[in-house]
Protein backbone atom coordinates (compact mmCIF):
# COMPACT_ATOMS: atom_id res chain seq x y z
CA UNK A 1 0.00 0.00 0.00
CA UNK A 2 1.27 3.47 -0.89
CA UNK A 3 0.70 6.18 1.71
CA UNK A 4 1.35 9.92 1.78
CA UNK A 5 4.06 10.98 4.21
CA UNK A 6 6.03 13.95 5.42
CA UNK A 7 9.79 13.61 5.02
CA UNK A 8 12.38 15.45 7.10
CA UNK A 9 16.04 15.22 6.11
CA UNK A 10 18.85 16.64 8.22
CA UNK A 11 22.27 16.54 6.62
CA UNK A 12 25.68 17.56 7.91
CA UNK A 13 28.81 17.72 5.76
CA UNK A 14 32.28 18.44 7.14
CA UNK A 15 35.26 19.22 4.91
CA UNK A 16 38.45 17.35 5.74
CA UNK A 17 42.04 18.52 5.36
CA UNK A 18 44.87 16.40 3.90
CA UNK A 19 45.41 14.76 7.32
CA UNK A 20 41.73 13.73 7.48
CA UNK A 21 40.87 16.28 10.18
CA UNK A 22 37.81 18.51 10.12
CA UNK A 23 38.61 21.76 8.31
CA UNK A 24 36.23 24.68 8.91
CA UNK A 25 32.58 24.84 9.80
CA UNK A 26 30.14 22.08 8.97
CA UNK A 27 27.50 22.61 6.28
CA UNK A 28 24.08 21.81 7.74
CA UNK A 29 20.77 21.59 5.94
CA UNK A 30 17.23 20.68 6.93
CA UNK A 31 14.77 19.74 4.21
CA UNK A 32 11.06 19.01 4.59
CA UNK A 33 8.82 17.67 1.84
CA UNK A 34 5.72 15.58 1.27
CA UNK A 35 5.82 12.42 -0.77
CA UNK A 36 4.79 8.79 -1.00
CA UNK A 37 5.99 5.74 0.90
CA UNK A 38 5.57 2.03 0.27
CA UNK A 39 6.73 -0.61 2.74
CA UNK A 40 6.92 -4.38 2.26
CA UNK A 41 8.82 -7.30 3.73
CA UNK A 42 12.43 -6.15 3.96
CA UNK A 43 12.01 -3.30 1.49
CA UNK A 44 10.74 0.28 1.42
CA UNK A 45 10.39 2.96 -1.26
CA UNK A 46 10.18 6.69 -0.63
CA UNK A 47 9.54 9.29 -3.38
CA UNK A 48 9.35 13.07 -3.10
CA UNK A 49 10.19 16.27 -4.98
CA UNK A 50 11.66 19.53 -3.78
CA UNK A 51 12.61 22.90 -5.23
CA UNK A 52 15.92 24.64 -4.68
CA UNK A 53 17.64 27.61 -6.31
CA UNK A 54 18.69 25.36 -9.23
CA UNK A 55 15.20 24.01 -9.93
CA UNK A 56 13.13 20.92 -9.16
CA UNK A 57 14.73 17.75 -7.82
CA UNK A 58 12.97 14.38 -7.63
CA UNK A 59 14.35 11.97 -5.02
CA UNK A 60 13.76 8.24 -4.72
CA UNK A 61 15.07 6.37 -1.69
CA UNK A 62 15.08 2.58 -1.77
CA UNK A 63 15.81 0.42 1.28
CA UNK A 64 16.49 -3.27 0.82
CA UNK A 65 17.43 -4.84 4.13
CA UNK A 66 20.23 -2.66 5.51
CA UNK A 67 21.23 -1.18 2.14
CA UNK A 68 19.96 2.24 1.09
CA UNK A 69 20.07 3.83 -2.36
CA UNK A 70 19.35 7.54 -2.86
CA UNK A 71 18.69 8.58 -6.46
CA UNK A 72 18.14 12.24 -7.39
CA UNK A 73 17.08 13.53 -10.81
CA UNK A 74 16.45 17.03 -12.10
CA UNK A 75 18.44 20.12 -11.11
CA UNK A 76 20.85 17.76 -9.31
CA UNK A 77 21.54 14.22 -10.48
CA UNK A 78 23.23 11.64 -8.30
CA UNK A 79 23.12 8.00 -7.29
CA UNK A 80 24.46 7.13 -3.86
CA UNK A 81 24.42 3.59 -2.50
CA UNK A 82 24.98 2.91 1.20
CA UNK A 83 25.89 -0.56 2.41
CA UNK A 84 27.94 -0.59 5.60
CA UNK A 85 31.68 -0.93 4.95
CA UNK A 86 31.33 -0.71 1.15
CA UNK A 87 32.46 2.03 -1.25
CA UNK A 88 30.25 3.09 -4.14
CA UNK A 89 31.39 5.25 -7.09
CA UNK A 90 29.10 7.44 -9.18
CA UNK A 91 28.74 10.84 -10.84
CA UNK A 92 27.32 13.90 -9.10
CA UNK A 93 25.86 16.27 -11.69
CA UNK A 94 24.85 19.89 -11.19
CA UNK A 95 24.44 21.07 -14.80
CA UNK A 96 26.64 22.04 -16.49
CA UNK A 97 29.19 20.48 -14.07
CA UNK A 98 29.79 16.85 -13.23
CA UNK A 99 32.04 15.40 -10.57
CA UNK A 100 33.18 11.89 -9.82
CA UNK A 101 32.17 10.91 -6.30
CA UNK A 102 32.68 8.01 -3.93
CA UNK A 103 30.67 7.18 -0.85
CA UNK A 104 31.93 4.83 1.87
CA UNK A 105 29.18 3.92 4.33
CA UNK A 106 30.45 3.82 7.90
CA UNK A 107 27.05 3.21 9.52
CA UNK A 108 23.69 2.36 7.99
CA UNK A 109 20.69 2.16 10.34
CA UNK A 110 17.22 1.50 8.93
CA UNK A 111 14.26 1.43 11.32
CA UNK A 112 11.06 1.40 9.27
CA UNK A 113 7.56 0.00 9.55
CA UNK A 114 4.43 0.20 7.39
CA UNK A 115 3.61 3.79 8.43
CA UNK A 116 6.81 5.61 9.38
CA UNK A 117 10.39 5.31 10.57
CA UNK A 118 13.88 6.65 10.18
CA UNK A 119 17.09 6.08 8.27
CA UNK A 120 20.47 7.17 9.65
CA UNK A 121 23.48 7.22 7.32
CA UNK A 122 27.03 8.09 8.39
CA UNK A 123 29.56 8.08 5.58
CA UNK A 124 32.77 9.36 4.12
CA UNK A 125 32.56 11.04 0.74
CA UNK A 126 34.96 12.26 -1.89
CA UNK A 127 33.51 14.60 -4.47
CA UNK A 128 35.60 16.32 -7.11
CA UNK A 129 38.73 15.30 -5.16
CA UNK A 130 37.59 16.86 -1.86
CA UNK A 131 37.22 14.55 1.17
CA UNK A 132 34.24 14.97 3.48
CA UNK A 133 32.55 13.36 6.48
CA UNK A 134 28.78 13.32 6.24
CA UNK A 135 25.62 12.26 8.03
CA UNK A 136 22.09 12.13 6.67
CA UNK A 137 19.12 11.44 8.94
CA UNK A 138 15.79 10.85 7.26
CA UNK A 139 12.50 10.78 9.16
CA UNK A 140 9.36 9.43 7.52
CA UNK A 141 6.29 10.75 9.32
CA UNK A 142 2.56 10.31 8.84
CA UNK A 143 1.32 13.22 6.76
CA UNK A 144 -1.17 15.48 8.51
CA UNK A 145 -1.94 17.17 5.20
Amino acid sequence: MIIKVKIKIESTIENLDSAGLIDGDAEKALTEAYGTYRYGEGEAFLNFSEENEGGKIHTEITCLGNSVTVRRDGAIESRMHFSEGETHRSLYVIPPYQFESTVTAKRVRVNLNSECGEIDLVYGMTIGGADKNARMKIWILQASK
